[in-house]
């Protein structure tokens, strides 16, 4: 992610929303930021939360359930919101926002700027009226039907740390399997050249590029 902090270009943006009177306020707290195609625009593992607003391009936000299972919430578009959550939570969520194709977006840091979002009515109304949007589509939403074998590289990705598989029957619990079962799938993907063995019942993603950084 790259950050701009013109101001003049941040007031150009802030125009072309549909936020723009709600948003004035806080325009101290507010930063431009681009991303590339690929990467992610928010997930649970990243240092600092931010509240944006999408610009330019566009955005799959997914959730990761814990058996590795992935429900697709929604494509974000312009004038999307996203981090409206966090602004609440403290805790990391499983929802992730990736960009599938070069993204803007305005954007504040919701721990510098948390005092000021919560003070402003307008603003609360703002993340109220998205959040029940939200709330609506996932109700209607169904994880889509993935056999058991993606979901083990899934489960590794983005529910074991850097990658790396520890525990066969912990594992097997999550993913919703036996321990036989999962074993099985192991030894294909290993085989394939997917992941590798570093050790009794301990298996990692061979891809660098696919395990999840810290942003």
């Amino acid at each position: 992610m790259k950050r701009i902090y013109d101001k003049a270009l941040i007031k150009t943006y802030l125009k072309q929303t549909k936020f723009e009177s709600v948003m004035s306020g806080l325009q101290e707290y507010l930063f431009v930021a681009q991303y590339e195609k690929g990467d992610f625009v928010t997930m649970p593992l990243q240092r600092e939360h931010l509240f944006q607003i999408i610009i330019q391009g566009s955005v799959s936000i997914y959730f990761i359930r814990d058996d590795g299972s992935v429900y697709s919430l929604a494509n974000g578009q312009e004038n999307d919101l996203l981090g409206e959550m966090e602004i609440f939570l403290h805790q990391p969520s499983n929802v992730y926002a990736e960009a599938t194709d070069a993204v803007i977006s305005l954007a504040l840091s919701i721990e510098t700027s948390k005092d000021a979002l919560l003070e402003n009515c307008r603003f609360l109304q703002l993340i109220c009226e998205s959040l029940t949007q939200k709330m609506e589509l996932i109700t209607t939403i169904d994880a889509a039907p993935v056999s058991l074998k993606p979901r083990v590289l899934t489960y590794m990705k983005y529910k074991c740390n850097r990658g790396e598989l520890k525990g066969l029957q912990q594992a097997a619990f999550h993913l919703n399997c036996s321990s036989r079962q999962l074993q099985r799938i192991l030894n294909q993907h290993e085989a394939d050249g997917t992941i590798v063995k570093t050790g009794k019942g301990t298996y990692k993603l061979t891809n660098s590029s696919f395990f999840l950084s810290e942003q």
